[in-house]
């Protein structure tokens, strides 16, 4: 009437090698959502960034310049003049990571700009969706996925 409780090596090794299949099977897919919400952050970011300078030229009543600078948007206030003051940047979180298209900008004190821009966010990475921020003259917004068929 001896029994024993616990698992034999038999059952721990079924398991241990169940375990390793399911881990073989979810890594690349999880590798693959990492890179997905790598894009998804950064362009959140940059829209973030636009609107924020959209908003501060707005409030200010006062244009509010988005420039370029050694791979970063800065936001500046006042700029040219003694009191320049750069209000906010947007810098690639990771460096598969580019911003296409990232040019000099200025919002009005309306908050409209000039002329319509697209940005592409991109990875370069066929396995992941590339996405697309557009600014329209009006100074409205839009991010969007990328069509790989565009």
């Amino acid at each position: 009437m001896n029994q024993f409780k616990g698992f034999s090596l038999i059952e721990l090794l079924v398991v241990i090698s169940i375990v390793g299949i399911l881990a073989a099977v979810a890594i690349p897919s999880f590798a693959l959502q990492i890179k997905q919400d790598r894009l998804v952050l950064n362009v959140n970011q940059l829209h973030s960034i636009y609107k924020f300078a959209r908003s501060e030229a707005v409030k200010r009543e006062r244009e509010v310049t988005l420039a370029m600078s050694h791979n970063k948007w800065l936001v500046k206030v006042n700029v040219g003049a003694e009191n320049e003051e750069i209000l906010l940047e947007y810098k690639p979180t990771h460096s598969s990571i580019s911003a296409i298209g990232l040019a000099d900008m200025t919002i009005s004190d309306t908050g409209s700009i000039i002329e319509g821009r697209e940005f592409d966010i991109t990875d370069n990475d066929n396995t992941t969706v590339d996405y697309r921020l557009s600014i329209y003259v009006s100074g409205q917004s839009l991010t969007e996925k990328k069509s790989s068929y565009l």
